[in-house]
């Protein structure tokens, strides 16, 4: 059997040329070309108009898309922006508040030391005037007591004493009284 399809492919061959294998017969040719042009003329019609559309369609989509990420972009920098500046400006004023206080803190740390100042100036001032009072107040005790002792001490002396001795010791006490002041 295997002889038999060998020789058939051969007769064939010999028959006809190549080219006739190749190309289809007239009215099958003719009737492919009118169902084409049928199919083609549809498809022209309908279907390409119909799918133009989508595509534009798809096409104003993504150009819609990508403008609204344009603009998402746009509005996420402007707020980085206005938020870097918020944290720019939060940071002065940190430093502003910051320095206002040491400025104040200075201030009163000054006031404090100065009150200070003048508390133990005041002090310091009471207790002269005080101490020179109560020293005063101590000389004129001891020179009161040293009165009432030399005139103890002078009754003794004085009735041991003639009068004449006693004017002559109460004339020296008189200039050295005078002499000391």
């Amino acid at each position: 059997m295997n002889i038999n399809i060998v020789n058939l492919f051969a007769e064939a061959e010999e028959s006809s040329s190549g080219l006739e294998l190749l190309l289809p017969a007239t009215s099958e040719l003719i009737a492919g070309i009118f169902a084409f042009g049928i199919v083609f003329f549809f498809v022209w019609k309908w279907a390409l108009p119909a799918l133009s559309e989508t595509l534009d369609e798809r096409s104003n989509a993504i150009e819609g898309q990508i403008s609204e990420a344009k603009n998402t972009k746009w509005e996420a920098d402007k707020t980085k922006q206005e938020y870097e500046k918020l944290v720019s400006n939060a940071d002065n004023e940190v430093k502003k508040i910051l320095d206002e206080g040491k400025a104040t803190a200075e201030k009163l740390k000054e006031g404090i030391l100065e009150e200070a100042r003048q508390e133990a100036s005041e002090i310091v001032s009471k207790a002269r005037s005080d101490s020179e009072a109560e020293k005063e107040r101590i000389a004129s005790e001891i020179k009161s007591e040293v009165a009432d002792l030399s005139l103890a001490i002078s009754e003794k002396v004085a009735s041991s004493m003639s009068k004449k001795d006693q004017e002559k010791l109460i004339d020296e006490f008189i200039k050295d009284m005078e002499s000391s002041e």
